[in-house]
């Protein structure tokens, strides 16, 4: 049995569907990555596994399913047990995605003493544990800094430690490297890989650079007008792409590498 298995979903907004039987799977410690250009479905799907949609959202059919569980049809209680603690979500943005007005001790805190029933000391030492193993400083001066003090690449290892907080099973990254410099996207995809091996937990990585996923994941799904049209081993979908969608994706990647 799979940790996530999503089966035939459907989804429309304004009458408009969005996602025309989405399927996947995700296996127990995988690192699996769900490649597709703006518009392919990618981010929807994520979005539906953790519960986020926008009430215009409406799904029609299908099964999201996480380890056996059916989670379609939770209500917010039920979800929220899931949600932030067996599964977390890292976001494109990481500037919206953390709350200017709050620091990043009491962003990095809060779910721990939700979810975990940790005492404000016992947070903060898990804090500082967390901002090293993603390699910003281990300080707490860096626990009271704001979001708009840091880099791109510091914030969204922010986030990225912030996911982490509660000992995910399943961690969904959303496009986590697209408003980064090069360099920055190497740091990233490398941290999220190793703390993959470290914690032991499954990543569902979202991209539209196919050449950049294949760089630690272990297969690819190739998104497509709200469906997965190819999936395979991350190397053989990039190298012998079968689906001409997939031909195209790797050829871009190709001509970028080349420039």
């Amino acid at each position: 049995m799979s940790l996530l298995e999503i089966e035939d979903l459907h989804l429309e907004i304004g009458g408009q569907e969005i996602l025309r039987g989405m399927s996947l799977n995700v296996e127990v410690s995988e690192f699996i990555a769900l490649v597709g250009e703006s518009g392919s479905g990618k981010s929807m799907t994520a979005l539906a596994v953790m519960g986020l949609l926008s009430q215009k959202a409406r799904i029609t059919a299908g099964s999201i399913r996480f380890d056996g569980r059916e989670l379609l049809g939770l209500d917010g209680r039920a979800l929220d047990q899931v949600r932030g603690s067996e599964m977390a979500m890292v976001f494109q943005d990481a500037l919206t995605s953390l709350n200017g007005v709050l620091t990043i001790g009491d962003q990095l805190t809060e779910g721990m003493r939700v979810h975990l029933g940790m005492d404000r000391r016992a947070a903060e030492g898990r804090a500082l544990e967390l901002l090293g193993r993603v390699g910003l400083p281990a300080d707490r001066a860096m626990l009271r800094r704001y979001p708009h003090t840091l880099s791109g690449g510091q914030r969204q290892r922010v986030c990225i430690a912030m996911a982490l907080a509660c000992h995910p099973r399943l961690l969904i990254a959303d496009e986590p490297t697209t408003a980064l410099d090069v360099t920055v996207q190497e740091q990233i995809m490398e941290l999220l890989g190793r703390l993959k091996r470290e914690n032991g937990m499954a990543v569902l990585f979202i991209t539209h650079d196919i050449a950049l996923a294949a760089r630690e994941a272990h297969r690819i799904a190739v998104a497509w007008e709200g469906r997965v049209v190819e999936t395979g081993a991350a190397q053989d979908v990039l190298n012998h792409p079968q689906h001409a969608y997939t031909r195209r994706l790797a050829e871009a990647a190709e001509k970028l590498r080349l420039q």
